[in-house]
C-alpha cells in the first residue's frame, strides 16, 4: 500500500493523548492516527452501488436532527401495498409491461429508501450519536 505524508495541526493536549495511546498500544502515533480517522469518516460513496450515489450523498451535509429523521423514514402505505401486491401478481402470472414498469419503480424507490436509511444510521453512528432501534421504529414498512 502506497503511503502519503501529510501535515496537520493538533493542540498540545491532542498530541498528548495521541502520544500516550500509542504508548499504551505499542504502536506508531501514525497507525493510531490513520485508525481514528478510518474510524471516523464516513463511509465512501464507492461502497454505494453508482445508481444510488446521487440519492445517498446528500446525507453527508445533513446534521444530527435531519439523520435521525432520514433513519426513521418508511415507505408510503398505500405504495408498499401496492408493491407487495405486484411482487405476489409477479410470483402467479406475467405482469403487463406498465404493471412490471410499476413495480421496478417501486422496487428502486424501497432500494432508496433503504440505502438512505442505512447510511444515514452509519453516519449517526460514526458521529457519535445514538442510532434508533428497528424495535423503536413503527413495525410496519420498515424497509
Amino acid at each position: 500500500m502506497t503511503t502519503q505524508a501529510i501535515t496537520i495541526h493538533l493542540s498540545e493536549a491532542m498530541v498528548r493523548q495521541l502520544q500516550q495511546a500509542a504508548s499504551l498500544s505499542r504502536q506508531p502515533i501514525e497507525t493510531i492516527v490513520e485508525q481514528s480517522l478510518a474510524h471516523s469518516l464516513p463511509p465512501l460513496l464507492k461502497e454505494v452501488p453508482v445508481e444510488y450515489q446521487a440519492d445517498v450523498f446528500p446525507l453527508l451535509q445533513m446534521d444530527e436532527k435531519q439523520l435521525q429523521q432520514e433513519a426513521q423514514r418508511t415507505f408510503d402505505p398505500a405504495r408498499w401495498t401496492q408493491y407487495e401486491t405486484l411482487l405476489e401478481k409477479k410470483k402467479e402470472s406475467r405482469l403487463t409491461k406498465s404493471e412490471q414498469s410499476q413495480l421496478d419503480t417501486l422496487s428502486r424507490e424501497a432500494d432508496v429508501l433503504t440505502l438512505r436509511k442505512a447510511y444515514a444510521a452509519v453516519l449517526l453512528k460514526r458521529r457519535g450519536y445514538p442510532v434508533p432501534l428497528t424495535a423503536v421504529l413503527p413495525s410496519m414498512h420498515l424497509i
